[in-house]
This record gives structure tokens, sequence and C-alpha cells, in this order.
């Protein structure tokens, strides 16, 4: 955890540190206030406790040392008030309230303390990043369910059409009294003649329907086969003019290898020799006509 700690990224960084600093001082905070109040509340119950006793044994005490007068009206002030708290019970009890509440808890639970402890945990587990982090983007936690989870279109369909029958059937025992109502002779015809009526339509629509879609299938096979065969006709063409220019090419590859290789024809010696005389002067036989002035001294 020491490595590279001077990164942002790093989980150890100062600022991280001084921020779980900061929130476990929070919380100790909160913690010590939440028990301030506990015991606060519980000191507060038994100060109104011993209170509520000492009033009943001074009233007692009072009874019995005036025997009447003002002390037996505060006498059976507390004592209407203790059989209004305790009659059911029989005896005087100053913790009904405080019973019942237990009990209360006991069976059912504190919601109150309940919902602050979960409210507490959701806020911890929120600023730690363990609580939502991999799961509010699930369905689970969306409370919604998978595609495959739910029913297929068509049984949908025959679910809303056996509910409209239903529906229809419950109408009809509505109408006839609670029973279900028979239909006549003449309503049995009329309805076959409806259904017949209704298979027609529906015959004539989907032969439409279907002459329709092989009319379209079928121009649009011929205008896809049109196409096609000019395709194949381009292709062709253009075939056939790349295999004219490679022809040409290779005949002149032909022309040029064969212009290297072959050897050129010999000429006739004899002139060979002649000419070879003649161009070279060295070779020559003395002339006199080299030097006229020196013939003809001699």
């Amino acid at each position: 955890m020491n490595i590279l700690r001077h990164k942002k990224w790093h989980v150890r960084t100062k600022e991280n540190v001084a921020r779980v600093r900061r929130d476990e001082a929070k919380a100790a905070e909160e913690e010590r206030a939440r028990s301030e109040r506990a015991a606060l509340a519980e000191h507060e119950d038994r100060v109104r406790r011993l209170k509520t006793r000492a009033s009943t044994a001074a009233v007692a005490s009072a009874g019995d040392i005036f025997g009447g007068g003002a002390g037996n009206e505060l006498a059976a002030t507390s004592a209407s008030s203790a059989a209004t708290v305790g009659a059911a019970a029989g005896h005087v009890n100053l913790f009904a309230e405080l019973e019942e509440q237990e009990r209360t808890n006991t069976v059912v639970g504190n919601r109150e303390y309940a919902a602050e402890r979960k409210k507490e945990q959701d806020d911890w587990e929120s600023k730690v990043g363990i609580m939502k982090r991999f799961a509010e983007d699930t369905k689970e936690y969306a409370k919604e369910s998978e595609w495959w989870q739910g029913i297929p279109l068509v049984r949908e369909k025959v679910e809303k059409k056996t509910a409209a029958e239903d529906n229809k059937l419950e109408t009809n025992k509505s109408k006839g009294g609670g029973q279900t109502k028979f239909m006549t002779e003449e309503e049995k015809r009329t309805l076959k003649k409806m259904r017949k009526k209704k298979d027609r339509k529906e015959r004539r629509k989907e032969k439409k329907k279907k002459k329709r879609k092989r009319h379209h299938s079928s121009s649009s096979a011929q205008s896809s086969s049109t196409d096609s065969e000019t395709e194949q006709r381009r292709k062709a063409t253009k075939l056939d003019e790349l295999r004219r220019e490679r022809m040409v090419r290779e005949r002149q590859e032909q022309a040029k290898t064969k212009q290297l290789f072959v050897k050129p024809e010999p000429k006739d010696e004899k002139v060979v020799t002649v000419e070879s005389q003649a161009e070279d002067d060295r070779q020559r036989r003395y002339n006199t006509q080299f030097n006229p002035d020196l013939a003809r001294s001699c």
C-alpha cells in the first residue's frame, strides 16, 4: 500500500485518510449523542416514576393522618385515577403504559428504532461504497423483470380474449338475473351466419395480402435479375479488355527478350577485310601519290 502514494488514484492518500478520520469522528459523535439522549430519556422516565410513587405515598399517608376532608378528597382522586389505570387488572398499576409499550416492542418491535438503525446503516454503507454501487443498475434493485420472464404476446392476446369473453359472460349473467343466458335457435343461426361472414372476410383479406406479397416478390425478383444480367455483361466486357491489354504486354515483352538473346547475322569476310584495310592507314602499302614531289625527284 506504500507504492506510489503520491498518486491521486491511490487508496491511502492524505485526502482519503483525512476523510476517513472525519467520518469516524462524526460517527463517534453521533453515537455519543444518541447514547446521551437514551440516558437522558431513561433518567427522566425514572424521575417521573419516582415522583408518581412519592405522590401516591404522600396521598395515602395524608388520608391516614387526617382521616377525612382534604385527605379523603385527595385519596378519592388518586383512587379514581388508579381505578381508571388498573381497572382491567383489578389493582393499581402505575406502569401500565410502559408495560404495554414493552409488550408491543417485544411482539412487533420498535419500529422507530429499527427505522433509525436501518437509515444509519444505509448511510454508512453508501459512504463506504459497498451497498448500491454494484446493485443500483440491476433489475433486482429496480424490481423489474427480465424480458424472457414476461408472458409472450400470443399468450397475452389469448388471455385478453378470454378475459373479454368472461366479461361478456358476466354481463349476460347480470342481465339474466345471475344465470347464464341460453340462446334461442334464431340467435344461434344469426350468430353462425355472422361467424361465417367474418371468416370469409378474413380469408379474402388473407388472399389479397398473399397476392400482393407474391406480386411484390416477383417484381423485385425480375428487377434483381435484370440488374444481375447488366452487371454480368459489364464484368465480361471489362474482363475482355483486361485480357487484350495483357496479350499486348506479353507480345512486347517477348519481342524485347528476342532482341536481347538472338545473335546478329555475320557479314561477308571479303567485305570485312576490305573495309578493315581501307579503314587502317598504317597497314596500307606505300604509294607515290602520298609524296609526289619526292617521286619526281627520283
